[in-house]
């Protein structure tokens, strides 16, 4: 495991065998993934809008699923990977949407 999520981190410069907040590895394989997954979904959103595609609960969602990677909000991993399938709903979704527009 390698943790760099927040404050807690041991020694400032990461949690090495397991979290000192009490993370897992697996979620925070998956808190990056989430991480990743809406790095992604806000590239697309930023290419959707100069073609006119915009959803504003798209916003909305980011800012609820990026609270869930913060120390201590959320060590659910399947909560965790909802949120993954999610944003990956709505990757498709948007990128859909885009394609239409074009």
């Amino acid at each position: 495991m390698f943790c760099y999520q927040c404050e807690q981190t041991a020694k400032g410069t990461g949690c090495t065998i397991a979290g000192v907040c009490g993370k897992t590895a697996d979620v925070a394989n998956l808190q990056d993934l989430l991480v990743y997954k809406l790095r992604e979904l806000s590239q697309l959103v930023i290419e959707g809008q100069k073609a006119g595609v915009r959803d504003e609960k798209i916003g909305v969602f980011t800012a609820e699923a990026l609270f869930v990677t913060l120390t201590n909000v959320n060590f659910d991993p399947e909560a965790i990977a909802t949120y993954i399938r999610k944003t990956a709903e709505m990757h498709g979704q948007t990128a859909q949407a885009a394609k239409c527009q074009s």
